[in-house]
């Protein structure tokens, strides 16, 4: 008998357990009703094919946000653990590894070949040493930054030009990843 009743007991915590965690999960949750009205979104006057559809919500307009970054060159990174998302003006790349076979280049442009996307870079390695970089390919999805004090914008190859100082992530294929212009 005190073994049953153990039991039930047992069984009857457990319940009131699951149905307190119920009870806080869904206090996060609201539950809305949006307004679906074939939305285009136009970014340069082009439209932009979303995977999402954009809503009404409250009389706004709600769309998501990744891909809104994506279609004005910024990038969107989300922090699961902190909830944080954050927003950049500009899309950026990872330093150099070199534990992936990967160098960091800097130094001055002589020449670009526009056709055959590559470039040759003038290093100054110390007052002693200069090395030229020749017939660096560049990469087809290449991440070029302007930087100039505390701000940043990407530019697209076409942009960079002879006598430029820029520091260059190579990979290990030899081709260039990222580019950040000084000006």
């Amino acid at each position: 008998m005190i073994k049953k009743n153990k039991q039930y007991i047992l069984i009857i915590v457990f319940l009131f357990f699951l149905s307190t965690l119920a009870v806080f999960s869904a206090e996060n949750f609201k539950e809305i009703k949006v307004f679906y009205r074939n939305i285009k979104i136009l970014v340069n006057n082009e439209e932009l094919k979303l995977e999402e559809e954009p809503f009404i919500y409250d009389n706004r307009v709600y769309m998501p946000i990744k891909s809104i970054c994506e279609a004005l060159n910024s990038m969107v990174t989300w922090d699961n653990e902190h909830n944080n998302l954050s927003l950049f003006s500009y899309k950026d790349f990872e330093e150099a590894n070199p534990l992936e076979g990967e160098r960091f280049v800097y130094g001055e442009i002589l020449y670009i070949n526009k056709e055959k996307m590559t470039v040759n870079i003038y290093q100054h390695i110390d007052d002693n040493t200069v090395y030229e970089d020749k017939d660096l390919k560049v990469a087809e999805n290449v991440i070029i930054i302007l930087k100039r004090n505390n701000k940043k914008i990407n530019l697209d190859f076409e942009d960079l030009k002879i006598g430029d100082i820029a520091g260059m992530v190579v990979n290990k294929e030899n081709k260039i990843r990222g580019i950040i212009v000084d000006s």
